[in-house]
């Protein structure tokens, strides 16, 4: 008997989506992408929105393709960054798009909120680090500057939950991705306290949901415009990281780090219990919950961000490289020259990075790169050392001792990187599954319809792909 399911999940980030098809035979997971679209928000009367109807529409075309290309499916589950959320009224319909979390709205109202909930005291009462896009400032923003949504507003859904509601009509709020609210407190729960002092009803908040619930299947009226049979809806790990974070096979959990890099990296460990002290405060960690209800103490750092943008320059310069060529042309010098802070503000928007590195150097006293090369080496070596300052502290913090970073995302496949963070940390680095977030969507679904044990996961995802291992340089490189 074949005992062969397929499943979905729907990874959505800031700037594009896919659609991914998972088969699970029992013993192993094979990952297939199906369908992949641009996420491109929408500037209306000077602010900015998410394209959500036009989003849906691209999630059921992958969803629509995978039945024709597969047959029969059991579920779907959509995972997506966090902080953003959308209006729900009395008659079920969406009141107008969601916010995208760049819109600039909430500076308007910033004083008047810190002055009834101070940013030391969001920390202290949510372990999240307080910030303008955070779903707690949006909502509040959105309560000042809107009078009728008192009356017209009856629910407030988190983008994956938005999405899940309109696949099946069942409004839920998933818990990994309403911990990036800034309006849960450390227990994981809603704070009314935050509500009752933001004059916000508590009460627009559908029925809590742990990560890996099965909330409803696919409206009928869906399955006849697609012509597909029915199918599950869960409530996965719905903020990508933590179904990136779910993916990762463990093998010292109790020493371990996670980095998950892509264009921005999110460096962190799993923990029993928030971390609140005025040390992770200051050095900007923040709390998150996990599949399994652990919590995930992180820092989002710079990634391949800056190194994106100088391939962007060249580009438009005339000269084409790929990310592989960029690595092999640092892979011809030996070291850096010098070590720039990419959390630096003047690497934080787009703009000509040689430039601006240069700049940087001469503020600091550093010899400036001048070749190719030493630019992309330079960014390289100053990340892998941002991710060791970052594992330092929260070494720090947690008094605990890390001796192994399981790497994650797209950025492992720059070996270079990978190798260069073990040999910035002296720790051993595993790099792998690329595909993280699709990896644990899946996961966490299996495990949510019966058909896997969470304590199985780990050896799951090592025998379905493959890893790499980076042990440290015995010897440092040399710096010029």
């Amino acid at each position: 008997m074949d005992d062969t399911i397929k499943l979905l999940a729907i990874d959505l980030g800031a700037s594009s989506g896919r659609v991914m098809l998972g088969i699970y035979d029992g013993d192993k997971l094979q990952m297939e992408e199906i369908h992949r679209f641009e996420n491109t928000p929408v500037q209306v009367n000077g602010h900015l929105y998410w394209d959500t109807l036009r989003l849906f529409h691209e999630m059921k075309q992958g969803v629509q393709k995978a039945f024709r290309q597969h047959g029969e499916l059991t579920s779907l589950s959509v995972d997506t960054w966090g902080v953003d959320y959308g209006f729900i009224d009395k008659r079920g319909m969406m009141l107008y798009p969601p916010h995208h979390y760049r819109d600039r709205r909430m500076e308007v109202h910033r004083l008047k909120l810190e002055a009834l909930l101070s940013p030391a005291e969001q920390f202290r009462m949510t372990g999240l680090q307080p910030s303008v896009i955070n779903t707690l400032y949006q909502l509040f923003s959105d309560f000042q500057d809107n009078d009728s949504l008192m009356e017209t507003a009856d629910t407030i859904l988190m983008m994956p939950d938005l999405f899940h509601y309109l696949f099946s009509g069942i409004k839920a709020a998933e818990s990994t991705i309403w911990s990036t609210s800034g309006l849960v407190d450390v227990t994981g729960e809603l704070s009314s306290e935050l509500f009752n002092r933001l004059g916000i009803p508590s009460s627009l908040v559908p029925q809590q949901v742990h990560a890996g619930t099965v909330i409803g299947s696919i409206l009928p009226i869906i399955q006849e415009e697609l012509n597909i049979g029915p199918m599950k809806v869960i409530a996965g790990a719905s903020h990508d990281t933590a179904s990136a974070v779910a993916s990762i096979p463990y093998t010292r959990k109790d020493e371990a780090a996670f980095l998950s890099c892509g264009t921005w990296s999110l460096v962190g460990m799993e923990t029993p219990e928030p971390v609140i002290s005025e040390k992770s405060y200051e050095y900007g960690f923040t709390n998150e919950r996990c599949y399994g209800n652990s919590n995930r103490l992180l820092k989002n750092t710079t990634g391949l961000w800056i190194l994106q943008e100088l391939q962007r320059n060249w580009a438009k310069a005339g000269e084409n490289f790929s990310q592989s060529e960029m690595v092999e042309l640092a892979q011809t010098i030996n070291g850096a020259p010098a070590i720039i802070d990419p959390n630096d503000q003047l690497f934080s928007t787009p703009g000509v990075m040689m430039q601006r590195i240069q700049e940087y150097c001469e503020r600091t006293g550093q010899q400036s790169p001048n070749t190719k090369a030493e630019f992309i080496r330079v960014i390289l070596e100053s990340l892998a050392q941002s991710y060791c300052r970052t594992i330092e502290e929260m070494e720090e913090i947690t008094g605990k001792t890390i001796t192994i970073i399981h790497m994650v995302g797209g950025g492992i496949q720059n070996e270079l990187l990978c190798q260069l963070t073990a040999d910035a940390t002296g720790r051993e680095v595993v790099a792998g599954p690329v595909e993280a977030s699709g990896i644990g969507n899946i996961i966490v679904q299996l495990a949510a319809l019966g058909k896997l044990e969470v304590s199985k996961a780990k050896e799951f995802v090592a025998r379905s792909f493959t890893f790499k291992t980076y042990q440290p340089s015995l010897v440092k490189n040399s710096k010029k």
